[in-house]
């Protein structure tokens, strides 16, 4: 009977891969059909973007933009020394560099930069953190990435999008290995917003990485046209971005995040040195506080009420829970085949959440929450639903307002 069960698993994990083959394959031919270039696509009456739908699986890869790497001696300072040793860009030749080691940035440019018609257009920018997972499937570490540009384009097609250009997206990767024994890189990079290190992360991207794009590329200025998104630690990371520089950002999309206790307070300190915090610890009505807020015109590009904010997260619910193992997770095209999953992350990062949005009720923030019950904590599960970030930051209508 062992032998019959073993077989029998066996079975079934072998169809599952060959139909998840199967499945690669055909996303692999759409996204084949969508890089071509315009004058090799044959040529038709109708459009047929409105035949593909809107919903996941979406296109893998930069699906006919220009992919740019920005050297990461570019961008991240080395020490000048009389030393020749010293002077070879080596990872930690510098102290700046021990705290944020080097790396290269990927940049996607979207087909029409570089269209004739759109030499005077300037463009949208997206800085995502964890870059590496965004766009490609095979330089995810869990060998799925979020499809990002996929969805883009699948918004664009549809023109749900305020803007009749799609954003530049600037693919920052995490650190890799660990700070110190046991201490995360990517953890200290993401980490709380008193941690130096997420402080240097942040400086980082403002001062050094943002200035850089805005002398390279044909981009907008200003908060309203410069946005951040990231998964987990890197939704944590988006917001702080935006409570730090807020003449710099002004949108911010946190997929799945976990919020610490100090990114919370920061939030609550800046409703209240606004005087935007609508809540009865100071003997106050908190409803007329919250009319008076609402009331306010936005005039103010520093205060949270001005910025843009998507939350989501998955877990459990009343009307579904998040399975212990699922086979798909497991299935990739590159090495990352096995994906713990984190089936238990989401629910348990559940009370933060609501902490961050009870915090932000107070200030009569706008934003966007959303549930999706049952969803794991890995980039497979956000690729499922990436199109609704991107939605809450450029799209017409947000489909959905809080409080």
């Amino acid at each position: 009977m062992p032998n019959f069960l073993f077989l029998s698993a066996c079975f079934l994990l072998a169809a599952s891969h060959r139909n998840r083959h199967n499945l690669v394959t055909s996303f692999a031919d759409a996204y084949t059909s969508e890089s071509m270039p315009q004058q090799q696509q044959r040529p038709s009456p109708l459009s047929r973007h409105d035949e593909r739908p809107l919903a996941p699986p979406f296109p893998n890869g930069s699906c006919g933009g220009t992919v740019i790497t920005l050297p990461r001696t570019k961008l991240f300072g080395q020490v000048e020394s009389e030393n020749p040793f010293l002077n070879l860009n080596l990872p930690f030749s510098s102290l700046e560099n021990v705290v944020l080691p080097p790396r290269d940035v990927k940049v996607w440019l979207p087909r029409e930069y570089h269209s004739p018609e759109y030499r005077s257009k300037r463009f949208p920018i997206l800085y995502c953190h964890d870059g590496q997972n965004a766009m490609e499937d095979t330089s995810s570490w869990t060998g799925s990435s979020w499809r990002l540009i996929g969805a883009l384009h699948r918004l664009s097609e549809r023109k749900m999008l305020r803007a009749d250009v799609l954003p530049i997206v600037v693919c920052i990767p995490c650190g890799e290995g660990n700070l110190l024994p046991g201490v995360s890189r990517r953890h200290s990079e993401y980490g709380d917003f008193t941690h130096p290190i997420s402080q240097a992360h942040g400086d980082f991207v403002a001062k050094k990485l943002h200035p850089y794009i805005m002398s390279r590329f044909r981009v907008k200025d200003g908060p309203e046209h410069t946005s951040t998104i990231g998964s987990s630690l890197g939704g944590q990371a988006s917001i702080q971005l935006i409570l730090r520089y807020p003449e710099i950002f002004g949108g911010a999309a946190c997929l799945s995040p976990c919020f610490q206790p100090g990114t919370i307070a920061a939030v609550m300190a800046n409703l209240v040195a606004s005087n935007d915090v609508a809540t009865d610890i100071y003997g106050s009505d908190k409803n007329i506080l919250l009319k008076q807020n609402e009331s306010k015109p936005q005039t103010n590009r520093n205060t949270l009420r001005s910025k843009r904010i998507y939350i989501d997260n998955g877990g459990d619910a009343d009307d579904a829970r998040v399975p212990v193992f699922e086979a798909a997770d497991h299935f990739t095209l590159n090495e990352g085949w096995w994906n713990p999953g984190y089936w238990w992350l989401d629910t348990s990062l559940q009370p933060m959440v609501d902490a961050m949005r009870w915090t932000l009720d107070q200030g009569g923030v706008k934003y966007i929450y959303e549930k999706f019950p049952g969803g794991r904590h890995n980039e497979r599960a956000w690729a499922q639903r990436i199109h609704r970030p991107l939605l809450a930051l450029y799209g017409k209508k947000p489909e959905k307002l809080a409080p």
